[in-house]
């Protein structure tokens, strides 16, 4: 035991700075490793944010209609588009008789 004290008595100023190297490699391994406290504030509160917009988007999604939903709607569009369009030719003809009956009456006066 006194030949450890007369070592580091003998050598103190070595060891001391070998001791201090020592912790200013720890703690530049710290900084480096671990983020600061400030920054770990932001990524938390932008983390806490994505995190409450995903609930809100989940919620949203809830009300969206499904895959079968929006098929059986195509093909609902789908019949009323042909149906509309033979309407229109319907119109159409019924358009054209008008005015030449029209005409007719017209000739006739």
């Amino acid at each position: 035991m006194a030949n450890a004290f007369e070592f580091i008595n003998a050598n103190f100023k070595w060891l001391s700075a070998l001791g201090y190297l020592a912790f200013m490699g720890l703690f530049a391994w710290f900084n480096l490793r671990f983020t600061p406290r400030k920054e770990h504030d932001q990524l938390h509160e932008r983390v806490g944010n994505l995190d409450q917009q995903m609930t809100q988007v989940k919620a949203d999604m809830k009300h969206l209609p499904t895959k079968e939903e929006v098929h059986r709607l195509d093909k609902t569009l789908s019949g009323l588009t042909e149906t509309i369009n033979a309407t229109q030719e319907g119109i159409s003809r019924l358009e054209r008789k008008t005015d030449l009956l029209l005409e007719n009456e017209l000739r006739n006066d």
